[in-house]
């Protein structure tokens, strides 16, 4: 079956810049119709522009994922304006801290597991009612590949994101009867906004590099590849599942020594 979203809509929240804005690109060039989210229009509307020049058709809008209830408007607008949601790509999410797990505060965690967590399931819920009305739907939520191993300096980033990956398994089990796909795809290290004082630190930097097999940062659109195929009829029967995207990043950890650098 080929990997096309041909006549498939698409909403795409936290569009507007790295992994989001390729995926939405990404679906676009497949062939759907693209709704991309973010906390400003304008920033929305820039990436509308760009969907509309490969031909596709568009609608951005403006929301805080914070919100359940803008989440829920958001649903609403892109049924209402193209009469149904058949993907919804979950990418919204934050990093603010680089803190050791001891320094981390309550206000600190909060903000994260309100975004990362809380904030991307009642969007997920939100695109899940309207697809279990119609029967058919694949939703993806980007998680991290930091879900499945340890780093430093990582709380609640990580925590947030395992807490994701389990609310995508257990929604695939919910909702599998009524033929709603739920997936993650959970990147490594990818040269977006979230990864630039890493990659411009150069100690750091080159550190990281020697314990990834591919020897690189990904692009956003090597991750928005896995978000298609997921999107697609060509992934019909794959639901409950967290694709790492990582490079051999996760492999690698297993020869790791506690020093941080590869054995």
């Amino acid at each position: 079956m080929a990997i096309g979203c041909d006549g498939k809509i698409a909403l795409v929240v936290g569009g507007t810049r790295g992994i989001g804005r390729a995926a939405a690109l990404a679906l676009a060039e497949a062939g759907a119709t693209v709704v991309p989210t973010g906390r400003s229009r304008e920033s929305a509307a820039e990436v509308s522009a760009e969907i509309a020049k490969l031909g596709a058709k568009t609608l951005p809008l403006a929301f805080d994922v914070n919100d359940p209830e803008a989440s829920a408007a958001a649903v609403d607008e892109v049924v209402r304006q193209f009469g149904r949601l058949d993907v919804l790509v979950g990418n919204a999410g934050i990093s603010p801290y680089w803190k050791r797990s001891e320094q981390i505060t309550p206000a600190m965690w909060d903000e994260v597991m309100g975004v990362n967590l809380r904030g991307l399931f009642f969007c997920m819920q939100a695109a899940g009612r309207h697809m279990l009305g119609r029967g058919s739907g694949s939703i993806i939520a980007v998680s991290s590949v930091t879900a499945s191993v340890g780093v430093v300096r990582g709380l609640p980033y990580i925590a947030s994101k395992g807490g994701l990956e389990a609310t995508i398994r257990a929604l695939a089990v919910e909702w599998g009867d009524r033929n709603v796909r739920v997936n993650g795809v959970a990147p490594g290290y990818v040269s977006t906004d979230l990864t630039h004082g890493l990659r411009d630190n150069a100690d750091l930097s080159s550190t990281l590099l020697e314990t990834i097999p591919l020897g690189r940062f990904a692009e956003p659109a090597e991750v928005a590849g896995m978000i298609v195929y997921l999107a697609s009829d060509a992934a019909s029967y794959v639901t409950g599942q967290s694709f790492i995207v990582d490079g051999g990043f996760a492999a690698g950890k297993l020869t790791v020594r506690k020093n941080g650098r590869p054995a």
